[in-house]
């Protein structure tokens, strides 16, 4: 039986999935089987590559559309291995992540999740050094393990599996917090291992426009934790905005955000002497 089972849900993304099956198969720790799941693909190039794919150590499931939580489970429940690896389609780990994250998990036992920094490309490129891992106090104000990683199966039978009813997104935040509940910790390599695919529209951008109506959700769902830690929570969220408040401080103060100044001065200029002009005209 491998160590990892690597989950991979598919959903109209036929056209990445070999680079992130790819870049499985180049991981410097070979002790893995991988499992396509066919979310319920509309897309005719994604429908007919999963007919008959046929990669190494990589089984295609397929079943109805349920979105990312339905999937990663329905790939878990398919496996039999200690730890699990979630990957989306469209995106991919460097080769030396899962060898990192196997290893931290053998000498920390009550670390049950393994993520690190994210390099994000596509449509932008940054780097995120915000997941950061740590227990429960840290996931109830923000997300702080990206929804690729490592972790172990026991933590997902802890939590129950991911919550199939988010549908909309934050189905990982929820999940962490479940994890972490647990008393699992979740530990973060601070080196750039995972890539995210950035798309004009994806889910994420998605979910981040209805935040306060998935927030609540996920509340209720943890409603005994946010109770239990209602001070920490609230210091969290007051230190997150001194800390936003102190960064556009800065770029405010910054050499380019000056020199942008000195290019949108002129054109404000510019188009009230147009405004004013075209209210003369008006009047005569």
């Amino acid at each position: 039986m491998p160590r990892v089972a690597v989950i991979i849900p598919c959903y109209n993304h036929g056209r990445h999935l070999d680079d992130a099956v790819a870049s499985v198969l180049a991981q410097t720790f070979g002790d893995f089987e991988i499992f396509v799941v066919n979310d319920g693909s509309t897309d005719a190039f994604t429908v007919n590559l999963l007919k008959d794919y046929r990669r190494d150590k990589t089984t295609v499931l397929h079943k109805e559309n349920g979105h990312l939580s339905s999937a990663r489970n329905h790939g878990i429940k398919n496996s039999r291995s200690e730890f699990i690896l979630t990957l989306d389609a469209d995106d991919r780990f460097a080769p030396g992540f899962l060898e990192a994250a196997v290893k931290i998990l053998d000498d920390e036992p009550r670390t049950g999740v393994v993520t690190c920094w994210t390099q994000c490309f596509g449509m932008k490129h940054h780097l995120i050094t915000h997941k950061t891992g740590g227990g429960t106090v840290d996931f109830l104000s923000q997300n702080r393990c990206a929804a690729s990683c490592l972790f172990r199966r026991r933590c997902w039978e802890d939590a129950g599996g991911y919550d199939e009813t988010m549908k909309l997104g934050y189905e990982d935040w929820s999940f962490w917090i479940a994890v972490t509940g647990h008393g699992w910790s979740v530990h973060c390599i601070p080196q750039a291992l995972f890539f995210y695919r950035v798309a004009e529209s994806s889910m994420v951008t998605g979910s981040d426009q209805i935040r306060p109506k998935l927030t609540r959700a996920m509340v209720h769902k943890h409603l005994a934790a946010y109770r239990e830690h209602v001070e920490d929570v609230i210091c969290e969220k007051e230190r997150i905005i001194q800390k936003l408040g102190h960064n556009l401080d800065d770029l405010r103060g910054s050499a380019a955000y000056r020199a942008g100044r000195c290019l949108t001065n002129p054109l404000a200029a510019c188009r009230g002497v147009l405004k004013r002009l075209g209210m003369k005209t008006k009047q005569d």
